[in-house]
């Protein structure tokens, strides 16, 4: 669900890079052991309900999590915050300022950070019962909230690209995956709306509800620190300097 920083020099080869590829092949080789062994322990009738269940779970716990995330990163902090500064809260805030931006970012910049976060829920997953159904259902959860954290930055970059493959644009009709007049709703100032990137699935309940206001409130009543800059005025700052 983190965005990533700036493209990486053509030809070039930084550590973060090589760990984001290392990351990827490490995601994708436990994602597909861990389809496998699912498909082998679920053949019965029995494990279908529980298996479509977690699916359906995992698929709606990414996309809130993708909101979390860019709320987070939006509305708390500063480029200057230790660690996140950079690497999240930047790129995110950026985003605003060249929405474009991202589609210029190939496959490992785009995927490489949250092939890397996913991929303990994974080996997480692996450990699971897969004799019972409460280990099926432990185990299809990972494997689906995993496999949606890992599409959500592709999600969110197909959404901002001008051309994309039928299927693409197919899902995204579908509401399957983030669409573009959805995500368009984010982008009108002051950004302080549809947060969630997977597939946007939660965005207008999150919405009527006030969900993110009452939690910045919330937060504020609690410990005191209240929400920061706005995108909106970040983007105003950044294009006046």
């Amino acid at each position: 669900m983190a965005e990533n920083g700036h493209p990486h020099p053509a030809g070039g080869m930084t550590p973060h890079r090589a760990f984001e590829i290392v990351g990827i092949a490490t995601f994708a080789s436990l994602e597909v052991w861990l389809v496998v062994r699912l498909a082998h322990a679920t053949s019965s009738q029995a494990a279908a309900l529980p298996l479509l269940v977690a699916a359906l779970v995992g698929y709606v716990a990414a996309d809130f999590g993708s909101g979390m995330a860019h709320w987070l990163f939006d509305r708390y902090g500063t480029e200057q915050t230790p660690v996140v500064g950079q690497n999240f809260i930047k790129p995110f805030r950026e985003h605003h300022v060249d929405p474009k931006g991202m589609t210029r970012h190939d496959f490992v910049e785009t995927n490489g950070n949250n092939c890397i976060a996913t991929a303990p829920i994974v080996a997480m997953g692996l450990t699971a019962d897969l004799t019972t159904l409460h280990g099926i259902f432990a185990a299809t959860f990972c494997a689906s909230i995993s496999l949606f954290v890992f599409g959500t930055n592709q999600f969110h970059k197909w959404s901002h690209q001008d051309r994309l493959p039928g299927w693409v644009q197919s899902l995204q009709r579908a509401h399957v995956i983030l669409g573009v007049k959805h995500h368009d709703v984010h982008h009108t100032a002051p950004f302080d709306r549809y947060y969630c990137i997977t597939s946007g699935l939660l965005n207008p309940l999150l919405t009527r509800i006030q969900f993110f206001p009452r939690l910045e409130s919330l937060i504020f009543r609690v410990t005191g620190v209240r929400a920061g800059q706005s995108d909106a005025a970040y983007v105003a700052n950044r294009n006046a300097s």
